[in-house]
This record gives structure tokens, C-alpha cells and sequence, in this order.
């Protein structure tokens, strides 16, 4: 009687890989579809750059959210690079994960509206990128205590990668409070790589 197959064989990493990368593509391409244009009654040089001027913020927005977006992918990569197998767990976190970026462009959109709630508009914004980190890093964690790493997997490069997240996860997270009091809290999110230099020296990171 044949043996169970184990599963490893029954989930290959190479389908969440690629599923991931497509949603990746997809959000970053609605994230560039809400960029405002000028309209029929936008007309001539300085009307045009009236224009831009005027929507500066959700500009800003939109870079910002795609550096976010893109760095959370390159986290993607450079982790599940090493993966041989996948479990229901890493999945179901990799699912919670894709969620927080396919939110990034909801969440954009919804930070640079006229709705006048900027602790609520700023509160889902932070929160998304926040559980974005959280997620990801518990997907890894998983794989990680179920043994389906790779026996070449660098330990440097999980740290590196590892501390990187981490900072997002603390960065976006200590922003919220902030914006409680002051409508700049999102200057908190420039101290990212000192955010992520100070974990490192706090203790090695690993999940």
C-alpha cells in the first residue's frame, strides 16, 4: 500500500510565488490608476502644472505607497526564495499578507480624501502596511518551525531581511499614536532604516 505523500510534494512554493507576484503587479497597477489627471477643463501649460501642484499630496501618496508595496515584496522574495514546501498555515498567513497589499491601494486613496478624519484615514493606513510586516513575517515563521527551509539558506540574509520587516511592523505601528496628536506623524515613517538599525543591535532577529 503506497505511503502517504508528504507535503512538501502536495505544496510546491512555486504556485504562492508566482500568485503572490501577480497580486503584487495588480495592486501596484490600481495604485497608479488613482492618480488624478487634469480633466476637460484643465487647459493649457499652466493650467496643467495648476494642476499637479494642486494634487501633490495624493503624488506623494502614490510613491510612497508604491516604495511600501514594492518593499514588501522584495521581503516576499527574498524569503520564500529558500522555501521547499509550504503548510496550511503558511498559506493561510501568506493569504492575510496578500490582503494587506491588495488594501494599499483602498487605504491610499482613502488617506489623501476630503473626509476630514485624519486619525481614522491615517489609523488604516499604518495599520494595513503594519500587518502587512506582521503577516509576512508570521508566514516565514512558519515554514521556518516546520523545517521546510532550505539546507543553503543563508542565516545573514533571513536576519538582514528579517530586521527589515520588523522595522515596518514597529515603524507603522508607533505612527498611529503619534497621529493622535499631530497631523505630521507620517514623517515617523522616514525612520525606517534607524528604526531597523536599532533592532538589529537589539537582539538578533528571528521568528
Amino acid at each position: 500500500m503506497p505511503g502517504k505523500p508528504d507535503e512538501v510534494e502536495l505544496a510546491g512554493p512555486e504556485r504562492l510565488i508566482y500568485f503572490s507576484d501577480a497580486v503584487i503587479a495588480i495592486a501596484i497597477t490600481l495604485l497608479a490608476l488613482e492618480l488624478p489627471v487634469p480633466t476637460e477643463g484643465v487647459h493649457g501649460n499652466s493650467a496643467v502644472v495648476h494642476f499637479l501642484h494642486e494634487h501633490l499630496t495624493e503624488y506623494a501618496a502614490f510613491l510612497i505607497s508604491f516604495t511600501a508595496v514594492a518593499m514588501h515584496w522584495l521581503f516576499h522574495q527574498r524569503l520564500f526564495r529558500y522555501a521547499k514546501g509550504l503548510t496550511g498555515g503558511a498559506i493561510l498567513w501568506n493569504l492575510l499578507w496578500l490582503l494587506m497589499i491588495v488594501i494599499t491601494p483602498f487605504a491610499t486613496k482613502l488617506l489623501t480624501s476630503e473626509a476630514d478624519a485624519y486619525q481614522v484615514q491615517f489609523t488604516v493606513y499604518a495599520a494595513s502596511q503594519a500587518l502587512a510586516g506582521l503577516f509576512l513575517w508570521q508566514a516565514f515563521a512558519t515554514l521556518r518551525r516546520s523545517g521546510l527551509l532550505r539546507d543553503n539558506t543563508p542565516p545573514s540574509a533571513i536576519t538582514n531581511t528579517l530586521s527589515w520587516i520588523a522595522a515596518v511592523i514597529v515603524t507603522f505601528a508607533a505612527s498611529i499614536p503619534l497621529a493622535l496628536v499631530t497631523h505630521s506623524a507620517s514623517l515617523c515613517w522616514t525612520l525606517l532604516p534607524a528604526v531597523r538599525l536599532a533592532l538589529r543591535f537589539v537582539r538578533p532577529q528571528r521568528p
